[in-house]
């Protein structure tokens, strides 16, 4: 099964890289040859290119749902769908569900079918800043071992 694990966010806005961080931390580790690691800077219609020919799909991004920062949560499409108080991917482009309904509308035989996201409660999206802040820090080496064992 060829998976894409796909770090989503901007890393010069504090918590909102922590799905770049999240990739950057995977590709120090031994994945199995049949995974492959990418950063998406901005989610918007490109992504349709970047998850083409994958069966299936691992997003790692920033969530904003007023809970604990750090908090570690495991998503559908499905929750992105009925939950839409939940603050994701926000300061990117085309949000990801518009990006996926094209996306399967246009290579309906090529969109991954197994989509997980991975998301980690964050506290500052909107200060410049190449770190995130610390418990959000703290998550990062979880969220890694959660995918690696998801693998």
């Amino acid at each position: 099964m060829r998976t894409l694990i796909l770090g989503v966010g901007n890393p010069v806005l504090s918590d909102d890289g922590v799905g770049i961080h999240v990739v950057e931390a995977l590709e120090q580790e031994k994945l199995p040859e049949n995974v492959k690691v990418e950063e998406a800077g901005l989610v918007g219609l490109s992504i349709i290119d970047m998850i083409t020919g994958y069966d299936r799909l691992i997003i790692v991004d920033a969530i904003k749902s007023n809970r604990e920062p750090g908090t570690i949560y495991e998503l559908s499409i499905e929750d992105l769908s009925t939950h839409p108080f939940l603050h994701f991917s926000s300061t990117h482009e085309v949000d990801f569900l518009t990006a996926l309904e094209v996306g399967r509308k246009l290579f309906p035989e090529k969109i991954p079918k197994d989509i997980t996201i991975l998301a980690i409660e964050v506290e500052d999206i909107t200060s410049f800043s190449e770190e995130c802040t610390p418990k959000v820090k703290e998550a990062i080496p979880k969220i890694v071992e959660l995918i690696k064992q998801k693998l």
